[in-house]
């Protein structure tokens, strides 16, 4: 799929909340330069034809570092000192995601989606999921096909699937009958980002069990 046509699916869908947030994450995590250059940087591309150019002040360059310093420094408090090493993690989120992705832990516990992979559910309508997930390193996903669209980010870590290696900031699209095992990489946790647009189908024995809903109880912790 091209980033032109990427860009339109976005485009299309911006009036769902849970797309307007996977972009808004996609643009924080490609504020660098390097990424607005890239021709595959859809989700920024869709953000910033939505401004308006306007002339820089001379401050201007000073003003974005210190909203940069005040970011990073909101950030260091939102961190628990000697806490939960996850909740530390998702204080290391994009702004975007990460009151969301915190809120959502008040109100709902993890959820198992297989051997090492929990799922933090954030928004759903219908048959529209957004959810965060975090993978440990080494585990992943039983390979699936999709009975709808999945759009990925991935925020930290990295994933392959047998198609393609992902790393932060890089998107995925699985539509219909395409089929992947996503695996993170090792040494660090994996978190993604995940719209989804109907039930992934799975196969194999952890299909069989994820059918049966044996993975969706909650984890605590």
């Amino acid at each position: 799929m091209s980033a032109a046509s990427l860009n339109a699916y976005l485009a299309e869908r911006q009036a769902d909340p849970a797309i307007r947030l996977f972009a808004a994450t996609t643009a924080a995590m490609r504020a660098d330069p390097a990424w607005l250059a890239r021709e595959d940087d859809p989700a920024s591309a869709l953000f910033l034809a939505e401004e308006e150019p306007v002339a820089l002040s001379p401050a201007a360059f000073e003003a974005t570092l210190a909203e940069i310093e005040a970011a990073e420094a909101r950030d260091r408090a939102a961190a628990p000192e000697g806490g939960d090493p996850i909740l530390a993690e998702l204080a290391r989120l994009p702004s975007p995601l990460r009151e969301t992705a915190l809120d959502a832990l008040k109100a709902e516990h993890w959820r198992v989606g297989g051997i090492g992979i929990r799922r933090l559910p954030l928004a759903g309508r219908g048959e529209t999921h957004l959810e965060l997930m975090r993978i440990e390193p080494g585990c992943g996903a039983a390979s699936h096909a999709h009975g709808g669209d999945e759009l990925t980010l991935v925020l930290s870590g990295g994933y392959a699937d047998g198609h393609g290696h992902y790393g932060p900031g890089d998107v995925s699209l699985a539509q219909g009958d395409f089929t992947h095992a996503p695996k993170a990489d090792p040494g660090e946790p994996c978190y993604v980002l995940a719209v989804t647009y109907g039930e992934p189908r799975f196969f194999g024995l952890i299909g069989f069990l994820q059918r049966l809903g044996l993975f969706r109880a909650p984890v605590r912790g």
